[in-house]
């Protein structure tokens, strides 16, 4: 997993050419006028979500994890708390949604040591299919907020 910021670029050298496509992307990109939806830039391989949505208790929200894809999830506007821990391997699955969506949803494990990070305009966190992270998770109240999640198939990375 990894946390930071759209105008911290030191450390972008370090990071795959995908990954570094897709911090650009979130940096270049204007999506004030983009709906929610999917827009795939190179067939399944990279894959752009809009999202525009209302932030919940974390107790509304689930874990989850990827296995074929990575994650860049980029906050526009609003503010969330996103969770986050390691999977493992000790977690238990409520909902296999690897064939329609390539996610597996997880049942609470209280043993996680889950840490909530906060995701504020500008910031990012990348997470890969070890990580297990629980999106849309309300900071003070319920919020709406608009960010891009991109999708990089990990035989690319």
């Amino acid at each position: 997993m990894i946390l930071g910021h759209i105008n911290a670029r030191e450390s972008e050298a370090a990071y795959s050419k995908q990954i570094q496509r897709a911090i650009a992307y979130c940096r270049d990109t204007d999506v004030s006028g983009m709906e929610e939806g999917r827009y795939p830039q190179d067939g399944d391989d990279f894959i752009v979500l809009i999202n525009q949505r209302r932030t919940g208790s974390r107790e509304e929200k689930l874990p989850e994890v990827h296995r074929e894809y990575a994650e860049l999830q980029y906050m526009v506007a609003g503010r969330e708390y996103m969770g986050f821990y390691p999977d493992r391997g000790d977690n238990e699955v409520l909902k296999d949604c690897l064939e329609e969506k390539d996610t597996l949803y997880y049942k609470e494990n209280p043993g996680s040591g889950e840490v909530m990070l906060p995701l504020v305009p500008g910031s990012y966190g990348i997470f890969f299919p070890e990580d297990v992270h629980r999106p849309f998770c309300q900071v003070d109240g319920p919020e709406d907020i608009k960010k891009i999640v991109i999708k990089i198939r990990m035989s690319t990375l």
